[in-house]
C-alpha cells in the first residue's frame, strides 16, 4: 500500500504547527503510523521538538524545500519510507514555500510509485490576508499563489476579525480558487477534513476533486522516440509538468532524463541507472486516457 502524503503550508505565524500537532493526535487515535518532514529556514529546529519521540521526524534546515534544498527532499522522503514504512507523511513547509514547487519536489521519480499525494492545505491568517497589500509585491503574490494552488484553505485566527472581514477573506480566496474547500480554524480546532484516515463524505469529495493532481507511470519496455515526441506535442494544456526517466529504442539501456514544463520538452542522457518512471502533474488530468496512450506507446495492452 502506498504512503499517503499531505502538504501543509502558510506564512509564518499562521498556525501550521498547532494544526499539525492536532492532526498527529488524530492519526494516533486512528492507529496510523505517521512521519513528519519539517522545513526550517534557520539552522535549528524548534518545532520538531514539540512532536514527540514516537513520531518519525526529519528536519530540512538552512533553506526552503522548494528551492535551495529541493533535491534533498527525495533523500529524506526515501529515508522515511525505508526506515519507518509510515501510513502517512505530513510535510510542514516554510512560509516562503510555493505549493506547486513543493509538490514538484515531492514527486521525484525515485519515490513517486510509493506515495499517494492526498492534498495541499494552506493556512491563511485572516488579519494578515486583508493587510497583504502592504507587503512587498513578491510576498503578496506568494500568499495569493498559496491560496490559488491549494485543495483546502484553512482560515485561522477567525476569532480576531469581524464577520465582515471574514466574508471579504472568503470572497477573495474563492475568486482566486473556485475549487477550494474553505474551512475555519480557531485555536487549532476546525473541521476534520484533512488526514486521520477518515472516510467522511467531505474528505472523499476533497480527495477525488484535487485542484492539482499527480500520477506516476512506470515503463516496462523501451519506447519509440518519434512516437513519444508526437505524444508530447499533443499533450493537453492541463498538463503542467512531467519529469522522469525513459529508455528509448534507439538508445539501448541508457536511460534519458525527460522534463516537460510550459509546453517545452527536454531530453538528456543519464550516465547511471535510473528507474524508468515519469511523474505527471497537472489540473484535472485525464489520467486514465494518458495511461492508455502510454501503454500503447510501449506496446503494453
Amino acid at each position: 500500500m502506498k504512503t499517503e502524503l499531505y502538504i501543509i503550508g502558510g506564512f509564518l505565524g499562521s498556525g501550521k504547527t498547532t494544526l499539525l500537532l492536532k492532526l498527529l493526535q488524530k492519526e494516533k487515535e486512528a492507529g496510523r503510523k505517521v512521519a513528519v518532514l519539517m522545513n526550517e529556514i534557520g539552522a535549528l529546529s524548534v518545532d520538531s521538538a514539540l512532536i514527540g519521540e514516537k513520531t518519525a521526524v526529519r528536519d530540512m534546515l538552512n533553506g526552503c524545500i522548494c528551492c535551495t534544498i529541493k533535491d534533498e527532499i527525495e533523500v529524506e522522503l526515501l529515508a522515511l519510507y525505508r526506515e519507518h514504512q509510515p501510513d502517512v507523511v505530513y510535510i510542514e513547509t516554510t512560509g516562503a514555500a510555493h505549493p506547486m514547487e513543493v509538490l514538484d519536489a515531492c514527486m521525484s521519480p525515485s519515490i513517486a510509485m510509493k506515495i499517494d499525494v492526498k492534498g495541499i492545505l494552506t493556512l491563511v491568517d485572516c488579519a494578515r490576508w486583508v493587510e497583504r497589500n502592504r507587503l512587498p509585491i513578491a510576498h503578496r503574490k506568494l500568499m495569493e499563489d498559496q491560496a490559488r494552488w491549494s485543495d483546502i484553505v484553512a482560515l485561522t485566527k477567525t476569532d480576531l476579525v469581524a464577520e465582515e472581514t471574514l466574508a471579504v477573506v472568503r470572497r477573495d480566496i474563492r475568486s482566486l480558487n473556485q475549487k477550494v474547500q474553505l474551512i475555519e480554524i480557531t485555536h487549532g480546532e476546525g473541521e476534520a477534513v484533512f488526514g486521520s484516515g477518515s472516510q467522511s463524505q467531505e474528505q472523499h469529495h476533497a480527495r477525488h476533486h484535487l485542484h492539482v493532481r499527480t500520477f506516476a507511470y512506470e515503463f516496462v519496455n523501451h519506447v519509440p522516440r518519434a512516437a513519444f515526441r508526437k505524444w508530447v506535442e499533443h499533450l493537453p494544456d492541463s498538463v503542467l509538468r512531467i519529469k522522469g526517466f525513459i529508455k528509448f529504442e534507439d538508445s539501448g539501456d541508457q536511460p534519458e532524463l525527460f522534463q516537460y514544463a510550459y509546453g517545452v520538452p527536454f531530453f538528456q542522457p543519464q550516465p547511471i541507472k535510473r528507474p524508468t518512471v515519469i511523474v505527471v502533474i497537472g489540473e484535472e488530468l485525464p489520467e486514465e486516457e494518458m495511461r492508455k496512450e502510454l501503454n500503447k506507446l510501449e506496446g503494453v495492452f
